[in-house]
């Protein structure tokens, strides 16, 4: 952006436009223009629609799985491993930090003003961000691309000890991250039958696993 003390707002570029809404909207513009269109808005796009926002491992794992965007990211090379690089989406949390709250290990918008222009720029991402977030969050992304991406899993329920049920509290708990952001995407991605499969999960933990993880 060319704001200085000197220049009028009708000379700034981009142009400044009176009220809050319309200055946080050129911010957007302006940190899209500066780290690539393509990545920025699909990173704050996954960022405004997750339930309790995304973690920086979790918004590289989905943004790895999006085609668009590591094809601009890597336009002027070929990585040797076709995941998105930490420094990138870092690079735009330094830029915002003044905007973004860090929940534990997940980063969100700082007041609901951001999150609501956000809401309203990003709009026309809402399915495709969804989609995103609705397989990896609900664990069904494709085995080789979660090997070849390296690809995080999202298992229903941690544990140490692998086939360990859901009812098993000594050594085991759910996955809340799974539990919180799983099927609003889905339903938002209007994926029917992998919604219905992560609402009962009865192939993975029996029916009454489902009804646990929506107490969360």
């Amino acid at each position: 952006a060319t704001w200085h003390s000197r220049t009028q707002p009708k000379e700034a570029l981009p142009a400044v436009v009176p009220g809050v809404q319309p200055m946080l909207d050129a911010l957007l513009v302006h940190t899209e223009r500066r780290f690539g269109r393509e990545f920025t808005s699909t990173a704050l796009a996954a960022m405004t629609f997750a339930v309790n926002g995304l973690s920086a491992t979790e918004m590289e794992d989905v943004l790895s799985m999006d085609e668009s965007v590591l094809d601009t990211v890597f336009q002027y090379h070929t990585p040797t491993v076709r995941r998105l690089p930490s420094h990138v989406w870092a690079r735009v949390q330094r830029q915002l930090d003044d905007l973004l709250v860090d929940q534990g290990h997940t980063t969100r918008w700082y007041h609901r003003q951001l999150w609501e222009c956000a809401e309203k720029r990003y709009a026309v991402l809402k399915p495709r961000v969804s989609k995103l977030m609705g397989i990896y969050f609900a664990n069904i992304v494709d085995p080789a691309l979660r090997k070849e991406r390296h690809i995080a899993d999202q298992p229903y329920v941690l544990s140490d000890q692998p086939g360990t049920k859901f009812f098993d509290v000594d050594v085991s708990q759910l996955n809340r991250r799974r539990c919180a952001e799983s099927l609003r995407h889905l339903v938002n991605a209007e994926m029917w039958d992998e919604t219905a499969a992560e609402a009962t999960q009865d192939k993975e933990q029996g029916p009454l696993a489902g009804i646990a993880c929506r107490a969360y």
